[in-house]
């Protein structure tokens, strides 16, 4: 995930102090005070150039305490959330961006705020504050395309977050309609959130194929169902692809590890599914035989789904190692790439032991003349 104001850090900040009090008008003890917050604040806003943000936050909270009444209020509830995001204390971050809204409702610094709080919400699966949160967003004024695109993509996140697939890819949808959309003008300069969107669009239809179970029943009706699933499959296998193709590494990799995922449980769904009834009356003993050979014969068949598997996972690191973007996926991509290839040799070995008792078995002979 991005965090829209770290980018621009600098423009965020300077924001946060442009202005100049009232010297003429303000008593000798107040612009002492104002000149103490303002080094104060130029204090914690120097930790936090340096990447020391621990001290930074206890500085720019000590800024809000000591000097409740300053202009540096804003700003350095602002700065203290961006900092707890660097250190990954969402929950903290996510008290300075509400306190901040409760205390300077109309300060300049809001519509950057509800972007944090848009992408904490998500994060921490807070989902109906993420949607009303963006609500408020696409009514601020002079919103940028890249801006009202991410506050799309994050719309779309947090719909399927709730499990509402329906609305979640008509939000997806959406996203990616207002890119292609755009005039030269107008267009999206980054592909992050545009490939969010794309991503969110794959992921509610994988999640339909999944939710597909095959039942207890004969060879052709689970064919049926198995069709219908590997179908989904495939389209969402085609929107991963639209997403690669948008260029943004981190998607990318998300996508990559996505195709390989459903082939993985593709093999799984059918590896797991109830044996069909047999067709005559057998004894136990037949029975466990007919069912060990129906899932040696269904293993020979859904093979190949775990060389796609492991043949996207491939590509996905090989791309990886060429931008040099590592993320949580990459790791989640090395991890199930050996499973699946533990998986494929132990698949082998069975295979050939099971050679290697047909061949010793007893041949039938012919009937006598």
């Amino acid at each position: 995930m991005r965090l829209l104001s770290v980018i621009a850090l600098t423009v965020f900040l300077g924001m946060g102090c442009a202005s100049r009090p009232q010297q003429t008008t303000v008593p000798r003890r107040a612009r002492a005070q104002t000149a103490e917050a303002r080094v104060a604040f130029a204090d914690a806003l120097q930790q936090m150039k340096t990447g020391e943000c621990d001290r930074a936050v206890t500085s720019f909270d000590r800024v809000v305490e000591i000097f409740p009444d300053s202009r540096y209020v804003s700003a350095s509830l602002y700065n203290a959330g961006l900092c707890l995001q660097r250190l990954e204390r969402w929950r903290e971050s996510t008290e300075r961006y509400e306190r901040l809204l409760r205390l300077r409702p109309g300060s300049r610094d809001t519509k950057h705020t509800r972007f944090q709080l848009a992408f904490l919400y998500v994060e921490t699966r807070r989902f109906d504050e993420a949607l009303e949160t963006t609500d408020l967003l696409l009514g601020h004024t002079g919103l940028t395309s890249d801006e009202r695109s991410e506050v799309m993509a994050r719309r779309a996140e947090a719909w399927l977050g709730r499990g509402e697939l329906d609305a979640a890819a008509a939000e997806a949808r959406e996203a990616l309609l207002y890119h292609r959309t755009r005039s030269e003008e107008e267009r999206i300069r980054d592909p992050f959130f545009v490939a969010s969107a794309s991503y969110t669009l794959a992921e509610t239809v994988r999640l339909r194929s999944e939710s597909i179970v095959i039942p207890p029943a004969a060879v052709e009706a689970q064919r049926a169902v198995l069709e219908r699933r590997a179908g989904l499959l495939l389209e969402a296998q085609r929107t991963y692809f639209d997403t690669i193709r948008l260029t943004d590494a981190y998607w990318a990799s998300a996508a990559g590890y996505r195709i390989g995922s459903m082939y993985d449980r593709f093999w799984d769904a059918i590896m797991t599914a109830p044996v069909p009834p047999a067709g005559r009356a057998m004894t136990s003993a037949e029975l466990a035989i007919y069912r060990q050979e129906y899932r040696l014969r269904l293993a020979e068949l859904a093979q190949p789904l775990i060389r796609h598997a492991i043949r996207y996972w491939e590509l996905t690191l090989a791309m990886v190692q060429r931008t040099g973007v590592r993320s949580e996926w990459t790791g989640r991509i090395e991890a199930d790439l050996e499973a699946a290839r533990a998986r494929l040799r132990k698949f082998a070995d069975r295979a050939d032991h099971r050679k290697v008792i047909m061949a010793r078995a007893p041949q039938k002979l012919p009937p006598p003349d």
